[in-house]
């Protein structure tokens, strides 16, 4: 008895030393953050003090010299009407974008929410627009808004409606429009991943209570849904501001910041200062000035969701006691008090029974048709003749359906190609070779960060860091560019796919980090302590006993990584020049600057190659993207 009783006492004694332990801060967890902290530093910490130092100074193209003039390229945009004009078209194109993806994201978030056949199926779909190309996506609606032989117009010849044909984007004002409507129909779906994942976690009892009160689906709405999503809405709100502030592929593609300049956004003037005119500090304090609006944003964004977040980092190592009364305190405030209800209906209830599925079901159609409609029109495109893309008056019919578009750009032995068209096959494999270095070190280093910061968020140094980290994530990608390729062209690292690893591992890295914290905070503390028990160090316990629980993370990470950095345009448009190294939405762009109008067929043919990735990754991992999103994960 003694003796039994002795071992008890020594496991007990064991278990609350393992416990302590766990509670402080070890070297692991130091050493666990420390490659992603230095990888972030050097990549993007860097490059933005480097891009300050850029905006304190004037260069000259052709001497080289800098002259150093402290806030003279800052006085300068004051007194510049461009780039006033070019401030208040952000701010349109912000508030249009953020509307749109925040309207329409939720319609699909409340149709994705309810149980349906097909429900899998529209989900798939919805995910398509998001995680194609912005470059395919700017090629695709370039052409459904061409005036002369535009999807559009030769939609509404069919028709007979030609009288409603119009130059889409040549009215400078409609051109801004488009614009914002194609960044919506790229970027809702994540808006409607973020609010699916508020319907999800709210209390069924809410809506039942109110059913049982008479309250119909439009009061329950007002009453119930929105005031439980107001801190995803506000989340929602900056991140989509923030992602409309750095839209620069989609313009590029769509309209060159024309007619005129009524689509030149800061973006836009930023990337004509330091790359068309050679004006490097006036381009670096248009950046910096979106910089600044963007690191504002996610400023307030991280203050809000810091308070959100630490009511659950409170349950770290509570009693169940204090479990229990956190517990109940949350359950007070998720309730809801309803308003006084007074049963009411314009249609008699037989009515309103029949109508409601039906009008359930057509929004889910016109969801679907929204999702997968334009993508249908790419492939339809891609197999059509040359001729057939250009004919006028325009038609969405074609003469016939062939594969020589796709035998042009795949390069077959004994068929007559273009030059641009010959570069495609390699500019897809180096795509791949990119986004799988550019997966591998993330998704490894992200991991090792994640655990750090999941189990020592309320550690001073590891919140810094981590606010540190993500914050980096916000700056516009025009702002490091511009430094990376002047340091690159300095280290003769221009033109190669080593410049484009490290120059996409400055915001995946933070993307993958803040991933797998998410992953691993859904991992119970006890885990690690009987790991440790059982007498594991802290990287065989990490590798052998967490990897294999928070697996699916890891792959919904992996997925993510591989698909910005595969669809990812402007850190390779100017970091790359040649076919060595350029990837495949590179050379799409390059179609589009031969303006020859054989070369549309091969164009579409491309555009279509570069999707087939991300559309079956939608399609057949779609639990990873939808995990991967509810993480937090954001698509700049």
């Amino acid at each position: 008895m003694v003796f039994a009783g002795h071992k008890l006492t020594t496991a007990l004694d064991t278990s609350v030393t393992i416990r302590r332990k766990t509670r402080r801060v070890p070297a692991f967890s130091y050493g666990a953050v420390a490659p992603a902290l230095l990888i972030v530093f050097l990549v993007a910490g860097l490059p933005l003090l480097y891009s300050l130092y850029l905006s304190f100074n004037t260069t000259n193209p052709i001497t080289k010299r800098w002259v150093f003039v402290g806030l003279g390229n800052y006085a300068k945009l004051l007194d510049n009407a461009e780039f006033w004009g070019a401030l208040g078209r952000t701010a349109y194109f912000a508030v249009i974008s953020v509307a749109g993806t925040t309207i329409l994201g939720t319609i699909i978030a409340l149709v994705l929410n309810e149980r349906f056949p097909g429900r899998g199926l529209l989900r798939s779909a919805v995910l398509v627009p998001w995680a194609m190309a912005p470059v395919a996506i700017g090629v695709l609606w370039s052409f459904v808004f061409a005036g002369s032989f535009g999807l559009l117009n030769g939609l509404l010849n069919d028709l007979g409606l030609s009288f409603l044909t119009a130059a889409w984007l040549g009215d400078g004002f409609r051109a801004l429009n488009l614009v914002a409507l194609t960044h919506v129909w790229n970027q809702a779906p994540l808006t409607a991943l973020m609010i699916l994942s508020g319907l999800q976690s709210m209390p069924g009892n809410l809506h039942k209570a109110a059913i049982l009160d008479g309250a119909g689906p439009i009061r329950r709405f007002f009453s119930i849904t929105l005031p439980w999503l107001k801190s995803s809405y506000l989340f929602i709100a900056i991140i989509a501001t923030i992602n409309a502030l750095m839209t620069f592929d989609i313009l590029l593609i769509m309209t060159r910041g024309g007619p005129g300049t009524a689509t030149t956004v800061l973006s836009w003037l930023g990337y004509l200062q330091s790359f068309s005119f050679l004006r490097f500090g006036e381009g670096a304090a248009i950046l910096y000035v979106l910089t600044l609006a963007s690191l504002a944003l996610a400023i307030i964004y991280f203050f809000i969701f810091r308070q959100r977040r630490s009511a659950e980092h409170m349950m770290d190592g509570a009693t169940p006691s204090e479990m229990a009364w956190h517990a109940k305190r949350a359950q007070r405030n998720a309730m809801v008090t309803l308003p006084a209800y007074r049963p009411h209906s314009l249609l008699p209830a037989r009515v309103t029974r029949v109508l409601a599925p039906a009008l359930f079901a057509l929004v889910a159609i016109v969801i679907f048709l929204w999702s997968v409609l334009p993508v249908l029109a790419l492939i339809l495109m891609s197999l059509s003749p040359a001729a057939d893309l250009i004919r006028t008056p325009a038609t969405v019919i074609p003469t016939t359906l062939t594969f020589d578009n796709f035998i042009s750009v795949l390069a077959a032995e004994g068929h007559t190609t273009s030059a641009q068209a010959k570069r495609v096959p390699l500019s897809l494999m180096n795509s791949f070779i990119v986004g799988a270095i550019v997966s591998v070190i993330n998704v490894a280093l992200g991991t090792l960060a994640g655990y750090a910061f999941a189990r020592h968020a309320k550690e001073r140094f590891f919140a810094g860091s981590l606010w540190a980290l993500m914050l980096t994530r916000m700056i516009p990608g025009l702002t490091l560019v511009l430094p990376f390729f002047i340091t690159f062209k300095t280290l003769g690292l221009l033109d190669t796919r080593m410049a484009l690893v490290i120059s996409y591992s400055s915001f995946l890295l933070p993307l993958s980090a803040w991933m797998m914290k998410a992953t691993f905070e859904s991992v119970p503390i006890s885990l690690d302590r009987a790991a440790l028990v059982d007498g594991c160090s802290r990287f065989a316990m990490l590798i052998k006993v967490l990897l294999p629980v928070v697996r699916p993370g890891v792959i919904a990470a992996a997925i993510f990584c591989f698909l910005v950095s595969w669809n990812e345009f402007l850190f390779a448009l100017i970091l790359t020049s040649t076919p060595k190294a350029q990837t495949i939405p590179v050379v799409i762009s390059g179609f589009l600057n031969q303006a020859q109008f054989y070369e549309y067929g091969p164009l579409f043919a491309a555009s279509v190659l570069s999707i087939i990735p991300p559309v079956v990754v939608a399609f057949f991992f779609q639990r990873y993207l939808v995990q991967g999103a509810l993480s937090g994960a954001v698509k700049g």
